[in-house]
């Protein structure tokens, strides 16, 4: 077909052109390339996985009491029958929490500690045949304590042993003998606090590995403790968030 001079012929689109521009219309992308064009609030980033895992400043916390409030025990407490047993003067004797009500803690000194759980296990009156734990604390600049939780299956009651050591003089005299169950608790308490119980037939390391003789990381100077608390804050957290 002739056209006038000066008219260029109307361009034809390629076969297929408007059946791809139809689909591209017809996409979420060409409907809206931001929230904000389709109406919507923008949506909040998520952190990236560098910065979750990050770590957070931790905030100041209050220092934690050294001892709770104690309360005397009442007259006929137990605490009268091991003084009368053993022959010892006990320190102070107050209640705590057990696992079956309230119990009476002694306070002894670490040189008569064999005698007062001799006491426990062999008077009649007091007949505590079980040594269900024993424990370390680290109490810091007041120094390490052990703790003896002794109970007798046919009073039915229990009593705690405690005495206190310094860092420079971290020696307990060992109960292994006493109570045969102590031989595997004072290993884990030299592991964990540097208590060396003295006497004792085979202090060996048990946790660690038998090299590894000036690590002891529950006490509290370890420094990986600020490091293990941060990891189970975020455990805790990712935990939280799982249940949510």
């Amino acid at each position: 077909m002739t056209l006038p001079d000066g008219q260029e012929p109307e361009a034809k689109p390629e076969p297929g052109a408007e059946q791809a521009a139809d689909a591209a219309a017809s996409t979420p992308e060409a409907a809206a390339t931001t929230p904000e064009a389709a109406g919507e609030a923008p949506k909040a980033e998520k952190p990236a996985a560098a910065a979750k895992a990050e770590r957070p400043a931790r905030p100041a916390k209050e220092p934690e009491p050294k001892t709770a409030p104690r309360v005397a025990p009442p007259a006929g407490s137990v605490n009268e029958a091991v003084a009368a047993a053993s022959g010892v003067t006990l320190g102070a004797a107050y209640l705590v929490p057990d696992w079956k009500g309230e119990s009476v803690a002694v306070e002894v000194s670490r040189d008569d500690v064999p005698a007062v759980l001799t006491a426990c296990r062999d008077d009649e009156r007091l007949d505590m045949k079980l040594l269900r734990c024993l424990s370390g604390v680290d109490w810091q600049e007041e120094g390490l304590e052990v703790v003896y939780h002794l109970y007798s299956l046919s009073k039915k009651r229990g009593v705690t042993v405690k005495t206190r050591v310094s860092y420079d003089d971290a020696n307990v005299p060992s109960v292994a003998g006493v109570y045969p169950a102590a031989e595997w608790h004072e290993r884990e308490a030299r592991d964990m606090f540097g208590i060396n119980f003295t006497g004792h037939p085979d202090l060996r390391p048990l946790l660690l590995p038998e090299d590894m003789t000036d690590h002891f990381p529950l006490r509290k100077d370890n420094p990986l403790q600020e490091i293990e608390e941060w990891q189970g804050e975020n455990l805790r957290e990712g935990a939280g968030e799982e249940e949510e």
